[in-house]
């Protein structure tokens, strides 16, 4: 069973996503100064621009029994409304505000 922790972000590493964004991160819980997590997931909707993630920033996670866990939140809960390059929408796509678009639209 995992609980979920306060922490911050020592380290971002592990394999790249088709972004180029890393894919893991390791963590320092706030109640375990001088420790770290193994490299844990970095959920896609968290990496590079729209995550906005970096060494030190304040996150939710949760570690697992067997060491495995997942970057759950940032802790601020602030987010820059930026999405990755490409973006394949399956169905309705709504915008209530005003939206930026470039590069390649399909």
């Amino acid at each position: 069973m995992g609980v979920v922790q306060k922490g911050i972000i020592l380290t971002m590493e592990g394999e790249t996503d088709k972004n180029g964004n890393p894919t893991k991160a390791r963590v320092q819980a706030a109640s375990a100064e001088g420790t770290s997590t193994l490299p844990i997931t970095i959920p896609w909707y968290l990496r590079g621009k729209m995550g906005n993630l970096e060494k030190g920033s304040e996150i939710a996670f949760i570690v697992f029994d067997d060491q495995t866990g997942i970057v759950v939140s940032r802790m601020d809960g602030n987010w820059e409304g930026t999405i990755e390059e490409d973006v394949t929408v399956r169905g309705t796509l709504t915008v209530e505000k005003d939206m930026k678009l470039g590069g390649k639209i399909i």
